[in-house]
């Protein structure tokens, strides 16, 4: 669920859906803004109108103020009238709320002051120096009722014209999800996938030339691959009559290193075979119902009496699962024997255990040993890749067991997943989705 969050989070389109939402409120406050002060500071008829009735409202409160008849006039009419002056007094509406600090100045004339928010007026009318007549014009309920109306129309039909556009955009912008998910495939070793060239234009071009760079790629790995497979494959021939001819000479002479050599050549070369040969799909796999509890057990079983030792946590109940019994043991056997090789023998035992899980089961090995660096684990599973070469020397390995290990967990279907740290040691998790089991 993180995940799928995370991603979301970092979509384009999600970047994209969010500009257009703060687009359409941009929209309605400058559409409302517009709507609240056009008009204002011109004389327009509404203008002079106001100013008519203004006076006309001063002339039936009458001069000097009578309060008795601005009570009057505010019971026709739902208003508030002040007299600012030598007596002040306030007559009319003194409960209703009154948008006196957000008024703004509309037009002023001959001593008459127009404010108003909305459909909420002040008319402010000067009848001497320091002495005012103020006429608080509250908005009806019709008024109001409109006000609303117009925002919420104009809310919703701007939302529509978004989400259209967001709609266009996206069906024009696809190529960026074609290239995104290629590129996907591509890291995760897929390197026959290719893009849709619709359309036209520079992503077009771009699909274009991802397909290019994808076919180019592709080329080279299978070149390469082809190279090791062919170069793999002429070598056993010689190296069979290497061995031949050391068993043939006398005891007088030490060939135990020799032979040693010769077994480590004759270990990568059949690595280099193995994995060649998957990733060509020359030998498909062997797969049967295997129980994997029992398969575990098995292979832990050759690595106990190793420091720093092993310990295990398998279910008891059979786990059963389609796999190729032979290619799965020389997998589970790499990772043992790596965990051991760069864990000391005074650090905690190696761990390995088996776990149901609601998606499948995974297979954790946990060691307690020097661990790999962070620059190194995105080179983790190359061929040939050591992550320390003066400790090679001593622990032997040509960078071909992690190789051979990620092209058999792939075949199965499965991922592998590793966590690292450097002094604390290293989790590599095996995932077998749910297909996997029966």
């Amino acid at each position: 669920m993180a995940r799928v969050c995370r991603k979301v989070r970092q979509s384009l389109f999600t970047k994209l859906a969010l500009v257009l939402i703060f687009g359409v409120l941009a929209i309605n406050g400058v559409t409302m803004h517009l709507y609240s002060t056009q008009k204002r500071e011109h004389d327009t008829t509404l203008n002079q109108g106001l100013l008519q009735y203004a006076r006309h409202l001063a002339t039936l409160v009458g001069s000097p103020p009578d309060r008795s008849k601005a009570e009057a006039l505010a019971r026709q009419r739902p208003m508030r009238i002040t007299y600012t002056g030598k007596t002040p007094w306030v007559v009319g509406e003194t409960e209703k709320r009154f948008p006196a600090r957000f008024l703004a100045p509309r037009f002023s004339q001959d001593g008459i002051e127009i404010l108003n928010l909305h459909e909420n007026y002040r008319l402010r009318v000067s009848l001497a120096p320091n002495e005012f007549l103020t006429f608080d014009l509250f908005s009806t309920k019709a008024e109001r009722s409109a006000l609303w109306q117009f925002g919420i129309y104009s809310l919703i039909s701007t939302c529509l014209i978004m989400l259209v556009v967001y709609l266009i955009l996206r069906f024009l912008l696809r190529p960026i999800e074609w290239l995104t998910e290629g590129a996907g495939y591509i890291g995760d070793g897929e390197l026959d996938t290719r893009v849709q060239t619709r359309g036209s234009g520079q992503l077009r071009e771009l699909c274009e030339a991802f397909n290019q760079m994808a076919f180019r790629l592709e080329s080279l790995v299978m070149g390469q691959r082809d190279l090791l497979l062919g170069v793999s494959h002429e070598l056993r021939t010689p190296l069979t009559r290497l061995k031949l001819r050391l068993e043939m000479l006398t005891g007088e002479v030490d060939t135990s290193a020799l032979k040693h050599d010769v077994r480590q050549m004759e270990a990568m070369i059949t690595s280099l075979l193995e994995t060649a040969k998957m990733h060509h799909g020359i030998d498909a796999l062997s797969t049967r119902q295997t129980d994997m509890a029992q398969l575990v057990a098995e292979v832990t079983e050759g690595y106990r009496d190793q420091p720093p030792g092993i310990s295990s946590d398998i279910p008891e109940r059979p786990v059963m699962a389609m796999i190729d019994l032979d290619r799965m043991t020389m997998a589970l056997g790499s990772l043992l024997d790596n965990a051991i090789k760069y864990s000391t023998p005074d650090s905690a035992p190696v761990e390995i255990s088996l776990r149901e899980e609601d998606d499948g089961f995974s297979i954790v090995v946990k060691d307690y040993g020097i661990g790999i660096p962070k620059e190194s684990m995105k080179h983790l599973f190359a061929p040939f890749y050591r992550v320390d070469e003066s400790r090679t020397r001593t622990t032997g390995g040509y960078g071909l067991g992690l190789y051979l290990c990620q092209a058999i967990i792939k075949s199965h279907g499965a991922r592998m997943e590793v966590e690292s740290s450097l002094g604390v040691g290293t989790v590599f998790r095996i995932v077998f989705p749910r297909q996997n089991i029966s």
